[in-house]
């Protein structure tokens, strides 16, 4: 291994990028399995702390608990109604059927509110009428409308990747989804008094987890609807799963362009648009960089995401500019894994990306997520072993473009954030309305104690939004299952019909949400425009055709280290078919 490479694993050490984090001492847990590094015996106990199982001793009984990083993240902010498994009592990815206490057999049901008095609010009545627990390893909160257990309700699920280093990305997608429940339920209901609960689940980026969350979801519970997943790989991978339960996903952020061909029946959607305008936009972006690029490295995830987004932008760039020598570099998707084998091969693949002194690329472009920001910090290390340092420019896909202040805090030398400041950009779909949006960011910070919602937040509000709109559309008399609520979302799309925006929050209430409802619930057509933007959904494959932003980074006004993110440019998209367009500086 090169001397880069030893270098670059050294600084991915303290960069704490694994998939998940070994707990040592007496640190906070989710699961037995994550105090294995606390010692032999060792087991979560009550209190989410590392302790000892029967019969284990420690050779230190005086020793405190340690703080760690959890190695699953539920919301920053959890709302009223909200519970968060136990997993000392038992939540597991299987389906849970409880028995009752005199240890006869599955407690037989009708309604939710027997179940909860028979055992407690995490149980609900389940699909085949038998009492069963919410709750697994995999979906860890329950959140009852009001606060309060209901035999009237119609339950939501939502499947995201909350689990670090994912986390900083998609908890304020996870927590948008339970704004946009708690606002359908404060404003209204579905035909006969319904409300929503919602059940969240975290697939920590891997399709066992997901298809765990969702067979529960679907199987066990009776969900009709899904929010997520936001990873293009989990939604292709379960898209067999919706086809064969009948279940409606709905995700607010993957962005893959095979998604547009599955097989699934019509029962996936998602709330933005392809990646076959983003890898134009990204491709024609790189020959009008000044000065013009000579040599790029292309570095992209190894995933549905990368791998389909890479091959597209690499063959119009080769086409629209072919004297611009263009190699490309694969790196392991973070879920596949563990943190030093993950490092090693990150850093391996940073230096072959980099080469031989002298031989640099002058732009590097980075197809993937949250990850991207660390790569480039392993660039910008590689670069500072030689005088004067080759900094090269950074641009990133849409996955990383919210990261990328976090990046700049990141580098923590000020002569260093500012260079990143100078040299990263990013491309990305439109995802906001500026009026709608500004509206839901107050309400956001608000709601979940003054954190600032990312603009992919605007994505999943938005998804959960259509997904209970579309349910309490269903005709009367009709189930309430994904073919009936994608049904009725062809009725949001109808340019003849009420225009409905959400920003149409006067006093007291959120008068949109009624408002769509109303004219859905009497047969009546809408044209939604969303916290996002237009929700003009192609009904043949179920997602958005936007325009494409250009990101840079400004200073903070108040500190020249801060990066803050700023739209410079806008890919406006030619006409209907075409996926092309034309980049246009914004004022």
């Amino acid at each position: 291994m090169s001397r880069v490479t030893l270098g670059l694993s050294g600084l991915f050490g303290g960069l704490a990028l694994g998939a998940c984090s070994l707990i040592t001492e007496f640190g906070e847990c989710q699961t037995d399995q994550d105090c294995a590094g606390a010692g032999a015996g060792m087991v979560c106990g009550a209190d989410k702390q590392c302790v000892p199982g029967a019969g284990t001793t420690t050779g230190d009984s005086s020793s405190s608990a340690t703080t760690v990083e959890p190695t699953t993240t539920t919301t920053a902010s959890t709302g009223p109604g909200t519970t968060t498994i136990d997993e000392t009592t038992g939540g597991t990815t299987e389906a849970i059927t409880s028995s009752s206490s005199s240890g006869g057999g599955p407690v037989a049901c009708t309604k939710h509110s027997e179940c909860v008095a028979a055992f407690d609010e995490d149980h609900l009545c389940g699909k085949a009428g038998e009492c069963v627990s919410a709750l697994t390893t995999e979906c860890q909160q329950l959140v009852w409308p009001d606060n309060k257990p209901s035999d009237k309700v119609v339950f939501l699920g939502s499947v995201m990747t909350t689990t670090p280093p994912f986390d900083t990305l998609v908890v304020p997608l996870q927590n948008a989804v339970q704004l946009a429940v708690e606002d359908f339920n404060n404003n209204t209901d579905l035909p006969g008094g319904y409300k929503i609960a919602w059940i969240a689940c975290d697939d920590k980026g891997t399709l066992e987890n997901a298809t765990a969350a969702a067979t529960h979801l679907t199987d066990v519970v009776g969900t009709p609807a899904i929010v997520g997943p936001v990873f293009s790989e989990l939604v292709i991978g379960l898209a067999p799963h919706a086809k064969m339960t009948g279940t409606l996903f709905m995700s607010p952020t993957a962005t893959a362009k095979s998604i547009s061909t599955l097989d699934d029946d019509g029962l996936v959607w998602r709330t933005i648009s392809s990646d076959v305008y983003q890898a134009n936009a990204l491709a024609d972006r790189i020959p009008l960089m000044m000065p013009t690029p000579k040599k790029v490295a292309i570095m992209y995830k190894d995933d549905a995401y990368g791998n389909g987004l890479l091959m597209d932008t690499y063959a119009r760039l080769m086409a629209k500019a072919p004297g611009i020598k263009v190699a490309t570099q694969k790196y392991p998707n973070p879920v596949t894994l563990p943190p030093d084998q993950l490092m090693n091969a990150y850093a391996t693949a940073i230096a072959s990306a980099w080469g031989a002194m002298g031989q640099h690329p002058d732009t590097i472009v980075l197809i993937g997520t949250t990850e991207v920001t660390d790569l480039i910090l392993g660039f910008m290390l590689a670069a500072s072993a030689e005088n004067p340092p080759p900094i090269p420019r950074f641009v990133v896909s849409h996955g990383a473009v919210p990261a990328l202040p976090a990046m700049v805090a990141k580098a923590g030398m000020p002569a260093t954030q500012q260079a990143l400041i100078a040299v990263s950009e990013g491309v990305a779909p439109v995802i906001f309305d500026p009026m709608n949006f500004a509206n839901f960011n107050v309400r956001y910070k608000i709601r979940f104690n003054d954190q600032e919602p990312i603009t992919a937040s605007s994505l999943s509000y938005d998804s959960a939004m259509v997904v209970m709109l579309g349910m309490a559309g269903v005709p009367d008399g009709m189930d309430i299952d994904g073919k009936n609520i994608a049904a009725t979302i062809s009725r949001m799309v109808d340019k003849m019909g009420t225009a409905v925006s959400f920003g149409e929050v006067m006093p007291p209430a959120l008068t949109f949400i009624k408002k769509a409802r109303n004219i859905l619930v009497t047969g009546g057509t809408v044209d939604l425009r969303g916290v996002s933007g237009e929700l003009d959904f192609d009904l043949k494959v179920g997602e958005v055709r936007t325009n494409v932003l250009g990101w840079g980074l400004d200073p903070d006004a108040n500190d020249m280290n801060v990066g803050v993110l700023d739209p410079k440019r806008m890919y406006v998209l030619n006409p209907v078919p075409a996926t092309d367009g034309t980049w246009m500086d914004l004022p």
